[in-house]
């Protein structure tokens, strides 16, 4: 699966909220983030666990009051911050957080959303599409069905009965069209250059999720998360491809990465792309 590990564009400011934890995990607790430039964050070193979706990357640093358990925050990127006891090793570390990856994946969904401002769905906002944003531009209809246009310049929504609830069942409802459509082309398209998979029968399905951004089912049945529609095209095929790649490799061991690299060599790019803006376009 191509999972739901992402963080905002960073433009809304760290604050220094407490994430209680819903249940205690030894060593793992107190979840919060900070402003990054903290005076405390020193001795950064960049390190990497493996999740079943993939390396994660997190820095370890360390600050005189945390002598007990891990930590956890996020730096100005959206990206995991552990701040350890000093005393513990790096290996010790390492193993906390592989026999908590769940954990920490949910984390990191959680206070990457506290940082995200809801949208308002007014006249003027900014909306993504394809990896760009537009204003939309609402205009009351009194006849005919209300409808979303893109210009190119602008989303256009003509409504009948205005309102953010109406304005937002609208607007998505465009996005899902949109997203059958183009992701649809995407797949067919990237599907024809896979030579396990062109002359292949491989069923597709798009549909709003919350977890993850792709999958594959043992079956062969690939689906895709109408929310991609935001991304750019590279990001909506970096996503294809890493599907497409479990019809052969149905985990995420060395065979797989070396599919998914013959594929698209900038998968990691667009893996960290999809982490730090991800939690955008699930809004």
């Amino acid at each position: 699966m191509a999972p739901i590990t992402n963080a905002p564009n960073g433009d809304t400011p760290l604050l220094r909220v407490l994430l209680r934890p819903t249940e205690s995990i030894p060593g793992l607790v107190s979840r919060y983030t900070v402003h990054p430039e903290h005076k405390e964050w020193q001795s950064m070193q960049q390190l990497s666990i493996k999740t079943p979706s993939g390396p994660l990357e997190y820095t370890i640093t360390h600050r005189p009051r945390v002598t007990k358990r891990l930590h956890m925050e996020l730096d100005e990127n959206g990206s995991l911050v552990v701040v350890a006891p000093r005393h513990w090793s790096k290996r010790h570390i390492k193993a906390t957080l592989s026999q908590n990856t769940s954990r920490v994946e949910r984390f990191l969904v959680q206070a990457r959303e506290k940082q995200i401002a809801p949208l308002r769905y007014a006249d003027g906002e900014a909306h993504l599409y394809l990896g760009q944003r537009y204003p939309l531009t609402i205009v009351a209809i009194e006849d005919g069905r209300s409808k979303v246009a893109f210009t190119g310049q602008e989303i256009r929504v003509e409504i009948r009965k205005e309102g953010k609830a109406n304005v937002r069942t609208v607007l998505q409802s465009w996005y899902g069209k949109q997203a059958l459509k183009v992701l649809g082309e995407r797949f067919q398209l990237i599907k024809e250059s896979v030579p396990w998979a062109k002359d292949r029968s491989v069923p597709l399905k798009v549909r709003r999720m919350k977890r993850t951004w792709g999958n594959c089912s043992s079956k062969g049945l690939i689906k895709l998360n109408t929310h991609l529609i935001k991304a750019g095209i590279p990001v909506i095929d970096s996503v294809i491809a890493h599907e497409l790649c479990h019809l052969e490799q149905m985990n995420h061991g060395k065979k797989f990465y070396m599919l998914l690299e013959s594929l698209n060599p900038d998968w990691r790019r667009d893996r960290n792309h999809l982490r730090v803006e991800g939690s955008v376009y699930l809004l």
